[in-house]
């Protein structure tokens, strides 16, 4: 709740007409100042690196974080930036507590909102991508992990080191552990490196007997089984539309590895199906997917290889592909899977379902729903919803969802906290955004901006922040480390 004291609180949310990073602020006498980002009204992790303000349009600037028993921490602006050791001890002496954040512009009061510091840290580490947001070529991407408790970041891998660019993508780790995790290398040294405890590095080129290489991974719990997908897709861009482009499954079957005894085990290859996005539930004993049939007309006109090539002809019915979410029990002793139960209906709702992930309570599922189609990053109608698994309602996510584009999304180790790519800045990039859960009532707090040292840098980087991903701590490998694995002899599955 934020209270007003002297001066209205306003959005300076259209200056995002003009390409600008924004947020709602405080603004001041006349409208005149702006505060950026929005760290207003919300709860925020013990944890948390310090959240630094900018303010455009007043020259003095004092912002005062108290407590209630009256303890307190300032900084002077005009840039707001608190000193780190004192933020941390401030919101450890305090986990659990609200405080008043209060700001005076140029010797007057603007107003004053309530924070409140949750008792459950967030996980240390967030891992993403960084890359343009074209659609022809991808040029300069990497991996990167970012500290969330201060403000380094660092390269896991980039693809200047390797000659050719490759292309890496799909970073994921098994329930936010370091130790464990993959990324895909695509073009000249296509593969999945694989980083595991109990199984080493190993690189591998992971296909189902029809040639298709696996794509968006699930690990289960156990460590030793990994669900893909593997998808063949092509780009559609639209005529007359408010969105600009379609990315479509030309093809995409379920498949099984094992790295227990290096074996790959199909699960769904009907051609008639398209599935995508696999997600465990945290006992391992069910893999939740999205799911549409395509249509006949559409089959055939595939396997006519019509859609290869570069040929942006588009499905017959594309705007009316719906996504259903389904669910398959599983034996691990056995490795097999229960035919699919449809979980949420897509053609019944005319909404397409994709990302599902299941809170590490295994009661809830959030899931990104979209008008059509499966990759949701680009439509601005994307939102994120929450299916609770004891008693299967749904609900759209209102306290989360923005103007643009709600897709990715992960949920911390304790499963307090939540991070999700949002485009409601600008529209055209993709930015890290949190937000506190409460696993008794499955809402979330107001979402926050990933905090950097200099809030300006979201409105410099002109990188879209690709697959946010936590975890636990840092990774130890070295990008010298996975590089080495990249270059590593590749053993076809």
């Amino acid at each position: 709740m934020i209270r007003i004291l002297q001066i209205p609180l306003l959005c300076a949310s259209t200056r995002a007409l003009f390409g600008a990073v924004v947020a709602c602020g405080l603004a001041s006498v006349g409208g005149a100042a702006v505060v950026e980002p929005d760290y207003f009204g919300i709860e925020i992790p013990p944890n948390i690196a310090p959240l630094n303000l900018d303010v455009t349009g007043a020259e003095r600037v004092r912002a005062t974080m108290r407590a209630a028993d009256g303890d307190s921490l300032a900084a002077d602006g005009p840039e707001i930036r608190w000193p780190a050791k004192k933020w941390s001890a401030f919101l450890a002496r305090h986990a659990g507590e609200s405080y008043e954040l209060s700001l005076e512009l140029d010797g007057k009061s603007a107003g004053v909102a309530t924070n409140r510091i949750s008792r459950f840290p967030i996980d240390s580490h967030l891992t993403y991508r960084l890359i343009r947001p074209g659609y022809s070529d991808f040029g300069v991407v990497g991996i990167w992990q970012r500290d969330l408790t201060a403000f380094a970041e660092r390269p896991l891998y980039r693809n200047v080191q390797h000659a050719q660019k490759q292309c890496v993508n799909c970073h994921t780790y098994n329930a936010s552990d370091p130790k464990t995790y993959l990324f895909h290398s695509r073009l000249e040294r296509h593969g999945t490196q694989i980083v595991s405890p109990k199984y080493g590095r190993i690189r591998r080129d992971i296909r189902l007997p029809n040639g298709l290489a696996c794509t968006y991974p699930a690990w289960h719990p156990s460590g030793d089984f990994i669900a893909f997908s593997a998808n063949e897709t092509f780009q559609v861009f639209y005529e007359v539309s408010p969105e600009r482009i379609e990315v479509a499954d030309i093809r995409s079957d379920l498949l099984f590895y094992s790295l227990a005894d290096d074996r790959v085990i199909p699960v769904e290859t009907e051609s008639h199906f398209l599935e995508s996005f696999p997600a465990w539930d945290p006992a391992g004993l069910r893999l939740f997917t999205s799911r549409a049939r395509l249509a006949p007309d559409d089959v055939r006109r595939r396997e006519a290889g019509e859609f290869r090539d570069g040929n942006h002809v588009a499905f017959a019915s594309i705007t009316n592909l719906h996504y259903d979410l389904v669910v398959r029990t599983f034996d691990p002793e056995r490795r097999t899977f229960s035919e699919p139960q449809i979980l949420v209906d897509g053609i019944k709702s005319k909404r397409s379902v994709t990302f599902p992930r299941v809170s590490p309570d295994g009661r809830w599922l959030v899931m990104t729903v979209g008008p059509c189609g499966v990759f949701h990053i680009w439509h601005k109608s994307a939102d994120l919803w929450i299916l609770d698994l004891q008693k299967g309602t749904t609900r759209s996510l209102d306290e989360l969802n923005g103007p643009n584009a709600d897709s990715y999304h992960c949920f911390s180790k304790n499963g307090r906290w939540m991070v999700f790519s949002s485009r409601r800045d600008d529209g055209a990039y993709t930015r890290p955004y949190f937000a506190a859960f409460d696993p008794e009532t499955g809402r979330f707090s107001k979402p926050f901006l990933l905090p950097v040292e200099n809030p300006s840098e979201h409105g410099r980087r002109m990188l879209s922040y690709n697959v946010p991903e936590f975890s636990a701590g840092a990774v130890e490998e070295s990008p010298r480390d996975l590089h080495r694995l990249i270059l590593a002899p590749t053993e076809k599955k």
